[in-house]
C-alpha cells in the first residue's frame, strides 16, 4: 500500500527545511513568479515575430494573415492606396483598398454601412470582407482585370456603339441597384466604372465602384468630380438634390464612351467647366464634332434626355433603361462607323509612370518639362473647392497589361 499523500507532503517539507540550513553565507535565489515567466516568454515571441516581418515572412494578424499583398495598382487622396492581393488558402486574386483610420469620418467616409446595404448587387463591385486593423481599414474586393473605363478609352479611343450599349447597360443596372436601396451615388464617372474584362462588350463586364460619397436621398453638398456635376448642384449651396444627379453623370459618361471626349471640361479652368454646365439648355447639345456623324440619332437623343438642365424634366433612370437605343430596336437610322479620336479629360488626374503619382497634366513654369502638376484635392489646400477629382482608382498600366 502506498504512502499517504499527506505524509509525503510532510516529509517533502522537512527536506526543504534541511536544504535551507546549508552555508550561512549563501542565499538561495528567489523563484521567478509565473507572471514574470509569461512576460519573458511573450517578449521573446514578439521579438521573433518582428524578426520574421523583417525577413519578409507573413505576419500573424491583420490583412496579411489571410492574404499575400502584392504591388500597388492604384492610389487616391489622403494616402488611400489600392493593392493587388491573393488569398493564401485559395490563391484567388483580389484588390484591397487600404484607408488609414485617421481619414475615416474626415476626408474619407466609412463605406462599410453602404456595402452592407448594397450586399448582393450584381453590377456593383463585390466586397469580400472588411478587415479592421490598428492603423487602417482594408476593403478586400473583386479585382477588375480590365482596369477602369477612363483608361480603356484613353488607350483605345471611343467604344464602338454596340459595345458602348452593353457597357452602358451595366452602368445603368448598377445605378438601379443603388437607387432601389434609396441611395444617391454622387460620384458616377468613367474612373469608377470598372471592367472585369479587358475588352468589354456586355453588362456583365461592368462594375460600378467607389461608394465614398454615397448617401441617402435627398442629398446635400457638392462632392464628386466637377466635370460630371449636375446643374442643380452648382454653385455649391444648401439646396437638396435627388437621384437625378446620377442620371446626369451617367449621361456625361455615355457622351464620353461614344466620342472619347468630355462635353463640358475646360482643361485650364474648372470655373469655366461649371459655366458650361450651367449654360446647357433644354434644346440639348449640338454634337458638332466630326465623330458624332457616325453615332446614331437614338444615342444622341438618349444623351440629351439625360442631360436636361431641369432635374424634374430629366429622363428618370427607369425610363433610361427602357430607351429604344438600349434595346437596339429603333427606327432611327444607324450611322456608319468613323475613326475614333483621343479623349480630352483634362480635369481628370493622369498617372505618371515615372513620378509614380497622379497629375493633371497642365504645363506650367513650376511643373517643369513634363507638364505634370499635382491636382488639388478636397480638404487639402483649397477649401473653396468642394470637388475631388481623384478618389482611389486603378493604375492604368498594371490593370490594362497584366493578367492575373
Amino acid at each position: 500500500m502506498g504512502v499517504p499523500r499527506i505524509i509525503r507532503r510532510v516529509e517533502a517539507a522537512k527536506k526543504d527545511e534541511k536544504r535551507s540550513k546549508v552555508s550561512a553565507g549563501i542565499t538561495k535565489a528567489p523563484k521567478k513568479k509565473r507572471a514574470d515567466k509569461l512576460r519573458a516568454l511573450a517578449g521573446a515571441f514578439n521579438a521573433e515575430a518582428v524578426q520574421e516581418r523583417q525577413d519578409g515572412a507573413v505576419p500573424l494578424t491583420g490583412l496579411e494573415a489571410k492574404y499575400a499583398v502584392h504591388e500597388k495598382i492604384g492610389t487616391g487622396k489622403q494616402n488611400v492606396v489600392v493593392y493587388r492581393c491573393t488569398e493564401h488558402r485559395t490563391g484567388q486574386a483580389f484588390a484591397v483598398k487600404r484607408v488609414p483610420n485617421v481619414q475615416l469620418g474626415g476626408t474619407h467616409a466609412n463605406e462599410q454601412p453602404i456595402f452592407a446595404a448594397l450586399q448582393g448587387s450584381t453590377q456593383l463591385i463585390a466586397i469580400r470582407e472588411v478587415i479592421q486593423s490598428t492603423h487602417s481599414v482594408d476593403y478586400v474586393m473583386e479585382l477588375a482585370d480590365g482596369g477602369d473605363l477612363f483608361e480603356w478609352i484613353l488607350t483605345h479611343g471611343a467604344l464602338p456603339e454596340e459595345s458602348a450599349r452593353g457597357v452602358f447597360a451595366g452602368l445603368l443596372q448598377g445605378l438601379q441597384q443603388v437607387q432601389q436601396a434609396g441611395f444617391v451615388h454622387r460620384d458616377v464617372k468613367l474612373e469608377n466604372i470598372l471592367l472585369m474584362h479587358p475588352y468589354p462588350s456586355t453588362a456583365a463586364d461592368v462594375r460600378l465602384a467607389d461608394f465614398e460619397f454615397c448617401t441617402m436621398e435627398p442629398a446635400l453638398g457638392a462632392v464628386g468630380s466637377v466635370a460630371y456635376a449636375a446643374p442643380e448642384t452648382l454653385p455649391a449651396g444648401d439646396a437638396p438634390y435627388t437621384q437625378a444627379v446620377d442620371v446626369w453623370a451617367a449621361g456625361v459618361a455615355l457622351y464620353a464612351m461614344l466620342s472619347a471626349s468630355a462635353p463640358f471640361d475646360s482643361p485650364e479652368d474648372p470655373a469655366l467647366t461649371m459655366q458650361r454646365i450651367l449654360a446647357v439648355t433644354p434644346a440639348g447639345l449640338p454634337f458638332g464634332e466630326d465623330i458624332w456623324a457616325s453615332v446614331s440619332p437614338a444615342a444622341k437623343d438618349l444623351i440629351n434626355s439625360m442631360l436636361h438642365p431641369d432635374p424634374a424634366a430629366r429622363l428618370p433612370l427607369t425610363a433610361v433603361l427602357q430607351h429604344p437605343w438600349l434595346s437596339g430596336h429603333t427606327s432611327m437610322p444607324m450611322a456608319t462607323p468613323a475613326a475614333t479620336k483621343r479623349p480630352k479629360f483634362a480635369l481628370r488626374c493622369t498617372w505618371n509612370t515615372k513620378a509614380k503619382r497622379w497629375s493633371h497634366g497642365k504645363s506650367t513654369p513650376e511643373s517643369g518639362p513634363t507638364g505634370d502638376t499635382d491636382m488639388s484635392m478636397m480638404d487639402e489646400d483649397d477649401d473653396a473647392s468642394p470637388f475631388v477629382t481623384c478618389p482611389a482608382e486603378w493604375d492604368p498600366l498594371l490593370t490594362m497589361s497584366q493578367s492575373y
